[in-house]
């Protein structure tokens, strides 16, 4: 479980209203990545405060059991997305339809790495970026499996990635799962600054490196989502094909975001989205840019928060106090998470240096 001396956030200032305002000025961000902090950013400062003046002269009142006063260093938040990009030959299949003259491997080419326009391009000042391409041949008969190429994740990397890609053609498999696994993996020893996520491009139903064929490697992939969110690790998935059945492309949603996995999207309230392809590239990188906004300026909280104690509370940007459901203020996305929006957002992305959140300590106003 979870502790207020060592929390794994839900999401802190996440992938990409930092992406989407440093690009276009959109000011409205959501959703959830992970982050660890400790007290060394402020959580728990008050009550470290508290201890420390024991009792004696002008020492400070005992802190209230559920005050929450966050601090973050907003420098340090820079959010890290590692792209993973299924390699298998069905990519280069003709899409939408059989007479397009594009495929999915060259849709996903110039969503993502276009100069003009793809979103790295856009984004790369703002988030680290990395890519994994991943395939087999034949799973473990044809060696080493998943086979991967990549580019560790890192600013301004948009000329080592797109040139990846340029030299990268489909190839053979799909095994999902253990590309993922390896992607959490290498994630996770990294140092830890900013939120880290993982955007999965697929075309089809995964398999194994034991079993290439049929493709039943749906359970690994989904133990490897959930074992990402368990790790703090927000994993979105975008189908780039027909191909992908429906149901495992909700299912490795819900897995990636901690939600029940027989959750559907549109018919109950905690299923994750799971995203289709446009049909064209600038639909694509429309797709693309949203699903990386919806993280950044989300502020993941310590306990259950509800509409009145967020009200009540406090949030200072930079000093500046903003006001709750103010278009260019704060509100409550859900118990757990504050949003910073309009153009409270765009500065913090842009230039703000640090966020105060005090929810449930008294006094606040």
């Amino acid at each position: 479980m979870r502790t207020d001396k060592a929390r794994r956030w839900d999401a802190g200032l996440s992938v990409v209203c930092l992406l989407a305002v440093a690009a276009s000025g959109v000011g409205a961000c959501g959703a959830r990545t992970g982050i660890d902090y400790s007290e060394t950013v402020g959580i728990g400062s008050e009550k470290a405060a508290g201890g420390a003046a024991n009792g004696g002269a002008g020492a400070l009142p005992p802190p209230n059991h559920d005050c929450q006063s966050i601090s973050i260093d907003i420098a340090n938040l820079r959010p890290t997305v590692q792209l993973l990009v299924d390699q298998s030959g069905s990519m280069a299949s003709a899409y939408p339809d059989r007479d397009s003259p594009q495929t999915r491997w060259s849709l996903v080419r110039q969503a993502l790495f276009g100069v003009q326009g793809g979103v790295v391009k856009q984004f790369e000042h703002s988030v680290r970026f990395g890519v994994t391409f991943f395939t087999s041949h034949n799973g473990f008969s044809g060696g080493v499996c998943p086979l991967l190429n990549e580019v560790s994740a890192a600013i301004d990397n948009f000329q080592a990635l797109s040139g990846l890609y340029d030299r990268l053609e489909p190839d053979d498999d799909t095994p999902t799962g253990a590309a993922l696994q390896n992607v959490v993996d290498r994630l996770q020893a990294l140092p830890r600054g900013g939120p880290q996520s993982i955007l999965l491009v697929t075309d089809g139903d995964a398999d194994t490196c034991e079993i290439p064929d049929p493709q039943g490697g749906q359970p690994d992939a989904l133990a490897a989502a959930q074992r990402a969110f368990a790790a703090g690790i927000e994993l979105t998935v975008l189908g780039i094909s027909h191909d992908i059945g429906q149901q495992n492309l909700q299912q490795l949603a819900n897995a990636g975001r901690g939600r029940a996995l027989d959750a559907v999207w549109g018919v109950d309230s905690e299923a994750a989205q799971p995203f289709d392809a446009s049909d064209s590239v600038q639909g694509l990188t429309a797709q693309l840019a949203d699903i990386l906004q919806r993280s950044l300026c989300t502020v993941a909280l310590q306990r259950e928060t509800n509409v009145v104690e967020a009200r009540a509370g406090q949030v200072l940007l930079d000093g500046q106090a903003l006001v709750y459901g103010a278009s260019d203020g704060f509100t409550i996305a859900d118990s757990r998470h504050l949003t910073i929006t309009g153009k409270a957002c765009e500065t913090l992305t842009a230039k703000g240096q640090r966020l105060i959140v005090r929810i449930g300590c008294g006094q606040e106003r």
